[in-house]
């Protein structure tokens, strides 16, 4: 693939991080391809996908009043072409979270996977779907953590 592609969705991928990072959650919406007829999304946290402009929109509107602060940012990303103007990408995403109504801060790792269309030199999101790793890596992730500093260095 060229380089100007993953670029591109690199910077689709930065923008969309910005939004996440200064609250903006409706402002996301405008990195999806308008001409897109039916949005996927599968976000992590919901149980259902989201397929259409109007829950789409529904669910950055409510992210929007139930945070109080968040953050994304995202790693090793990997994109080809699925066809002249289409990109897959496959990444890897962080978000942190301050929840109205929780006591405490989330932070999940997760790996992404999203479709994205050319639309006048920019790269626009039309699919996107959040894959958490399942519980047993998280588990080994915790174990890991766990191990006293003397037992890593014999």
């Amino acid at each position: 693939m060229a380089n100007t592609n993953i670029d591109g969705v690199k910077e689709t991928l930065a923008a969309l991080c910005e939004c996440w990072n200064r609250m903006d959650q409706p402002a996301i919406q405008e990195l999806w391809d308008p001409e897109e007829a039916e949005p996927y999304f599968l976000p992590q946290e919901i149980k259902e996908p989201i397929i259409g402009w109007d829950k789409l929109a529904a669910y950055y509107a409510n992210a929007k009043t139930r945070l109080d602060r968040c953050s994304m940012r995202v790693w090793d990303v990997n994109a080809k072409l699925a066809g002249p103007d289409l990109v897959v990408a496959l990444y890897q995403m962080h978000w942190n979270g301050q929840i109205k109504g929780f006591d405490h801060l989330f932070g999940i790792d997760s790996r992404v996977t999203a479709l994205f269309r050319k639309r006048d030199e920019r790269w626009l999101i039309c699919h996107y779907v959040e894959a958490p790793a399942a519980p047993m890596l998280h588990l080994q992730k915790y174990y890991a953590s766990n191990v006293d500093q003397d037992f890593l260095s014999d």
